[in-house]
């Protein structure tokens, strides 16, 4: 468990994405953890779920599919945070 500067979080998911063994998982949650953005290492790709203004889940085929919509989550889901929450767990 970390707090990590929101303008980070995208660098550090990608580089913490390639390490994640099948079914680990990087939960980003904003300070009062009501809002969530996971992602899920699945046999072939991502799959990032969105919890909080909106309940979405999206996949992603490989590490550029997943910045591209990482990115677009962190700033619908976190526009006003300063810092997040980052776990790094077993889903």
């Amino acid at each position: 468990m970390a707090r990590i500067p929101l303008e980070k979080a995208l660098n550090w998911a990608l580089s913490q994405a390639p390490q994640l063994k099948e079914g680990d998982c990087l939960d980003l949650l904003c300070k009062k953890r009501n809002r969530l953005v996971r992602i899920v290492k699945l046999k072939k790709g991502y799959r990032l779920e969105e919890r909080g203004f909106f309940k979405e889940d999206h996949q992603a085929a490989e590490l550029k599919e997943l910045a591209k919509v990482l990115a677009r989550l962190i700033a619908r889901e976190f526009p006003r945070s300063h810092m997040l929450w980052a776990f790094k767990r077993r889903a």
